[in-house]
């Protein structure tokens, strides 16, 4: 007679969710959430008054914002690597070794990408 070990199986289970990234954990609750919402809307009873591709549309919002959130992650360490820069976590650590004149420049600088990124993303919707 064969049993299944099922601790074994959840301990490996956790140890495979442990290791998985967050986003990567994220990106699979979010799924687990768009099943979850088309098996409850699929009677017609709890879809009175509700449009059905409203939450379907925010779920899938979400999943393609953590997609093209780790694609442009993943392309921009690719870049970062290639050119031969040192790692962002060194770079982080030295930030503090920076002169107060180089330091506001830098934030000036942030900001001013942040305000070009709100401008553009606002054209984009004009």
């Amino acid at each position: 007679m064969k049993t299944i070990d099922i601790k074994h199986w959840g301990m490996t289970l956790i140890g495979f969710l442990n290791e998985a990234k967050k986003e990567h954990r994220l990106f699979v609750l979010l799924m687990l959430i768009w099943g979850g919402i088309t098996s409850f809307l699929d009677s017609p009873e709890m879809t009175t008054g509700i449009n059905q591709s409203v939450p379907l549309m925010v779920v899938l919002s979400l999943v393609t914002f953590l997609l093209l959130l780790e694609l442009s992650w993943w392309l921009f360490m690719r870049f970062w690597l290639r050119m031969g820069l040192p790692g962002m976590d060194r770079m982080v650590l030295h930030f503090d070794d920076l002169q107060v004149w180089q330091k506001l420049a830098f934030l000036w600088a942030s900001f001013c990408l942040v305000l070009l990124v709100g401008l553009g993303c606002v054209v984009a919707v004009v």
